[in-house]
Parts: C-alpha cells; structure tokens; sequence
C-alpha cells in the first residue's frame, strides 16, 4: 500500500469514528495533544475536549449512518467530505427535527507517527440566531 493510500484509509477511519461518535476507535488515532480548531466554547484542550464533542454528537444523532463521499489527500493534510443521515429526533434543551442528511466538511493534519494533530470541521447544520441576518454567499 503506497504511503497516500494508508493516510487516505487511516483518514477514512478518523472521519467515520469523528461522525459516527466512536471514541474507542478515534482514541487509537489522535495524538493526546490534538488541536481541534472547531472547538466548542469552553470544550477542554487535546484529546479530552475532541472526546467530549464526539460524544456530544453521537448524542445529538444517535441514529446516524455516515457516508465519506469525498476524499484528498494532500501531503499531511485530507480533505473530506461525509454525509450522515439520521432518522431520530434530535433531543436537547432545544430539540430539532432532522429534515435531510447533514453534510460535514473535515480537514485532518496527521503527525509523523500518523497520529491526527489537528482538525477542522464545518456543516451545513443550520441553526437561528436571534438577530442575526441569513448570510447569502455564493461560490465563485
């Protein structure tokens, strides 16, 4: 297996653990130390914090199949994209039906030891704002 191909199978792995709130799978693959630069207000640093938002989310859709549809490998760094489709109701303090599939965006960087260091992530979750104006971006 040629070095792109095992970060792109290790990447495949991260994604789908990160999404589907697998934390006994993810722990084998992030360095203790990872950066997670989606980070929640007040979410601890390294390995401890990114556990909290994984379960976080397994919690929000316990439901969920995730689809890695995109995937680049670039040096240290993967570009991914995935789809999780949930069937079951949100709960919460502010529940929220879910009305299609999510699409998350998840850029990894992986150490010398292949271990994730660091992360970003965005979706397309969308959530109201009190005051806010919608936000009408187009690509191009």
């Amino acid at each position: 297996m040629t070095p792109t191909r095992a970060r792109a199978t290790l990447a495949e792995a991260a994604v789908h653990a990160l999404l589907a709130g697998d934390v006994l799978a993810l722990q084998s693959m992030v360095s203790p130390d990872v950066l997670d630069h989606s980070a929640e207000p007040g979410q601890p640093e390294g390995w401890r914090g990114l556990r909290e938002r994984v379960m976080t989310l397994c919690a929000a859709l316990p439901d969920g199949d995730v689809v890695v549809d995109v995937l680049r490998v670039e040096g240290d760094a993967v570009l991914a994209r995935a789809v999780i489709t949930a069937v079951r109701r949100v709960t919460g303090p502010d529940p929220v039906e879910v009305t299609g599939p999510l699409t998350v965006a998840v850029v990894l960087r992986f150490d010398e030891q292949s271990l994730l260091s660091e992360l970003w992530t965005s979706s397309d979750l969308a959530v109201d704002v009190p005051g806010e104006q919608p936000s009408h971006v187009r690509a191009g």
